[in-house]
């Protein structure tokens, strides 16, 4: 078979990595296309993953001329490759030139609030993968699985938590720290959100810094008072680091959610995070992270964590519970791939 697969965001990488791993194992035609934000290509290129950029990312008024543009050179591309089938995250790419050229395409989102990306690109999915417990209802395409997309890199047979990894970014793992994460919201869905204040922000890290160390990694220059805990850590070793972490602490909702799914109490400060179904179910049910639309209760409640953690036996029972009732996503996915290409072997 032929995919085409369009990743637009860094970790779209991390969650098509095995797919791709696993079908061009089976001897599948496998073509990437990108879009060039943030460290998507230095992802890919780490990987060894080839790929064909479309466009680079583009803010305000520039951003519908992207689209414009990824729509015309998608459409050449589907021509000149003719796949079987289309992936995507979003499916703002790639759902509308493929129904044109009546090429089974499916779209994959785990976000409600990226509303104006659904609107434009659903209408022409043949499939809309969600997971169970998302909020919104996109018709008779729309398909749900139990599972999350961080489940495909962080499931047992894709990741194993290594410390000398950690040990390789200077960080003891065993030594308590916390894994502090800022992000930039400058994402779409992003638009007047917010996390912490920059007063929130220097408050939580000279806090957890005189209980534990700090790592922390961020998307903007943070204020000058705890610019010193700033680190780069090597991208492809996050994961490991933050499996280590006795908390973890951001802005990023993916970051809190990979955190819970590795078993390690996190706390998210987000103005829309907690409309997400994903944040609801991993905080009301399994009670894996707490989610907090205000900078400053969130602090306040990383601070007491900090103190008095939850135990490593919650962590893992909560943890264990929820996996094991989890889809596996590349059997999830070539299900649907098999009843839209026509009972094609994948």
């Amino acid at each position: 078979m032929k995919f085409l697969i369009d990743i637009l965001h860094p970790k779209h990488v991390h969650f098509f990595r095995p797919l791709i791993k696993r079908w061009q194992n089976r001897g599948h035609e496998v073509k990437i296309v990108t879009r060039d934000k943030d460290i998507t290509h230095e992802l890919l290129n780490l990987f060894s993953i080839p790929y064909v950029c479309l466009s680079k990312q583009k803010t305000g008024i520039g951003l519908a001329q992207e689209l414009l543009k990824r729509w015309f050179k998608f459409t050449i591309m589907l021509r000149d490759f003719r796949p079987d089938i289309v992936l995507s995250i979003s499916g703002i790419t790639t759902s509308l030139p493929s129904r044109l050229l009546g090429i089974p395409n499916i779209a994959l989102t785990d976000t409600e609030t990226a509303e104006l990306s659904n609107r434009i690109a659903f209408p022409f999915a043949d499939r809309v993968l969600t997971p169970e417990w998302f909020t919104k209802d996109f018709g008779r395409n729309h398909y749900r699985y139990r599972s999350f997309h961080e489940w495909s890199y962080l499931h047992p047979d894709e990741f194993i938590p290594d410390r000398e990894l950690v040990k390789g970014e200077g960080i003891d793992p065993d030594q308590p720290y916390a894994v502090v994460r800022f992000v930039r919201w400058d994402a779409v869905h992003d638009q007047g959100e917010k996390g912490f204040s920059a007063e929130d922000a220097i408050r939580l890290i000279e806090q957890l810094s005189s209980r534990m160390k700090v790592v922390l990694t961020t998307e903007t220059p943070p204020p000058e008072a705890i610019r010193k805990f700033a680190v780069a850590i090597r991208i492809d070793r996050m994961h490991h680091v933050m499996a280590f972490a006795k908390l973890v602490v951001g802005e990023s909702p993916s970051m809190c959610a990979e955190a819970a799914l590795m078993g390690v109490p996190s706390v998210l400060a987000s103005s829309w995070a907690g409309e997400c179904g994903n944040m609801k179910v991993l905080s009301d049910e399994f009670r894996l992270m707490e989610v907090y639309d205000r900078g400053g209760d969130a602090v306040a409640t990383a601070i007491a964590m900090a103190d008095t953690p939850p135990s490593g036996e919650h962590m893992r029972g909560q943890r264990d519970r929820l996996v094991k009732s989890l889809d596996y996503i590349p059997e999830m996915i070539e299900g649907h791939i098999w009843d839209l290409a026509g009972g094609k072997d994948v």
